[in-house]
């Protein structure tokens, strides 16, 4: 016991190791622009057309005032939520046993998408930690009935995911789709039920006060986070307007639109336990816990949702691929225990967590900014820091360039900039059409292609530099101005 917890406490202590290392993606910038915003206002005002909820950003505000602004700052909680979300495993013992457990909680440690994404500053590790609690409250409750714990706990949890992602509706159209499945099933094929029915279902007045208590739980917290305290007056009310305009996201997908074995194809590259435990989801037709059988045909049916829809970015991976590690992890436990041939599953257990070793290694901490790889979609290259990092430097050396140092981008599409040069304080940034008539800044980024007709406009000695600045993007020019000659 104490190896597999030394083990498991140095897997996760491996995920603050060199934090900085990857640039700052776009979205990361822009969460951390966002959180600038509240340490100027105050509050985050809700704009529907960023979908997703307020909470974040206070999470990242109230970390950064207590450790200061910067990228390691930045991505600190999300480390520390990732912990949480390895931990939950153990939360689910009675249902996927102690051995499930302790392999679901190796699994996830090791997995590319939970080591690559615990160091990313997006809602998904939260959103992600959410579910699994939301779910877990479920199963309690669906054992227990409604008590106080079983409330607060599916409340607090629902309110969470709703001030987090809007795709929380997605989620819970599942979880009840899929326990509507499980009870129908269960009262057509009674000889395929390993326990007790659940007890919640037998008290309909319980059931509709309980689900109302919980709702009115959720819905406090969604007025308090969304109209900022009663500071933004629209808040609530945008919190619905924002379906509209991510359902139009979703449909259309906007520039994001994948295949439909978009997310099998990154199950065989990468997250082999996932894809395991995909298979084993069609053993919920065999005797088996109803919260087992449960958690198969969500897990399935979520994944059939983020397939429907278009739009599809990598770290969505996270809002369903838990529930696959946990059944892949309940039934190799199961067929260890049983001593059904243990010893092939503890070489397919090494194997699995080698090859997700090894790829975590390649993308978290090796080839950050690789072209091609699923998981490093639309990152910024470390070519770019270079430059940046000599301005960034120098704001350091001398705290007063924050307020002297002029910077100028000319750029058609500046992020993360806003939140990489946020600490001085004359940058401007400019199109083709509204540069200024003379470019004599001690810094001047400039697209590429505006290169030839900008170069009129520079005057003074500089020095020149071309970078990439992120993958689909055109490289940068980075002009220096130099010490003028006495």
């Amino acid at each position: 016991m104490i190896i597999r917890v030394v083990l498991l406490m140095i897997l996760l202590a491996l995920r603050f190791y060199n934090l900085e290392l990857r640039p700052p993606h776009h979205d990361e910038a822009v969460n951390g622009w966002f959180v600038d915003g509240i340490l100027n206002k105050g509050y985050y005002q809700y704009d529907p057309q960023n979908y997703h909820g307020p909470m974040f950003f206070y999470i990242l505000t109230f970390f950064t005032k207590i450790f200061g602004r910067s990228l390691f700052v930045l991505r600190l909680p999300i480390v520390l939520f990732s912990w949480l979300v390895n931990l939950t495993p153990f939360l689910f013992r009675r249902w996927i046993g102690s051995t499930g457990a302790w392999i679901a909680a190796f699994f996830l440690a090791v997995s590319p998408a939970m080591v690559f994404y615990s160091r990313y500053t997006i809602h998904e590790m939260e959103f992600m930690l959410a579910c699994i609690l939301f779910f877990y409250f479920w199963l309690r409750t669906r054992v227990e009935s409604f008590h106080p714990a079983t409330i607060w706990g599916l409340g607090l949890t629902l309110g969470a995911m709703a001030c987090l992602k809007e795709n929380f509706v997605m989620y819970l159209a599942c979880l009840f789709i899929a326990e509507g499945m499980t009870r129908a099933y269960e009262k057509f094929f009674p000889k395929y039920v390993d326990d007790k029915s659940p007890v919640l279902f037998t008290r309909p007045k319980e059931l509709g006060m309980g689900l109302l208590s919980v709702v009115a739980i959720a819905f406090a917290m969604i007025c308090l986070i969304f109209s900022a305290l009663g500071h933004d007056q629209n808040g609530i009310s945008n919190f619905f307007t924002a379906f509209a305009y991510w359902s139009d996201t979703g449909s259309s997908g906007h520039g994001h639109q994948k295949p439909y074995y978009y997310w099998i194809n990154i199950f065989f590259r990468l997250e082999w336990a996932g894809l395991i435990g995909l298979i084993l989801c069609g053993f919920a037709l065999k005797k088996l816990p109803s919260a087992l059988r449960m958690l198969s045909i969500m897990s399935v049916g979520v994944l059939m949702a983020y397939t429907i829809v278009a739009y599809k970015t990598p770290w969505c991976l996270l809002s369903f691929y838990w529930g696959m590690i946990f059944i892949a992890a309940y039934w190799l436990g199961r067929w260890i225990q049983k001593k059904y041939y243990p010893g092939a599953w503890y070489v397919l257990i090494a194997v699995i967590l080698g090859y997700s070793a090894y790829q975590s290694y390649v993308c978290a901490y090796d080839q950050v900014d690789a072209e091609g790889h699923p998981y490093i979609y639309g990152q910024t290259y470390r070519d770019f820091m270079v430059p940046l990092n000599q301005i960034l430097e120098s704001g350091k050396a001398d705290p007063k360039l924050h307020d002297t140092l002029k910077i100028a981008v000319v750029s058609t599409f500046t992020w993360p900039l806003p939140y990489i040069l946020g600490e001085f304080h004359q940058v401007g940034y400019y199109g083709e059409n509204n540069t200024p008539p003379v470019l004599d800044n001690d810094f001047i980024i400039i697209d590429s292609p505006l290169e030839k007709a900008m170069a009129p406009r520079i005057k003074g000695p500089y020095s020149r530099q071309v970078v990439r600045s992120r993958q689909w993007a055109l490289p940068v020019v980075v002009f220096t101005r130099l010490p003028e000659k006495k």
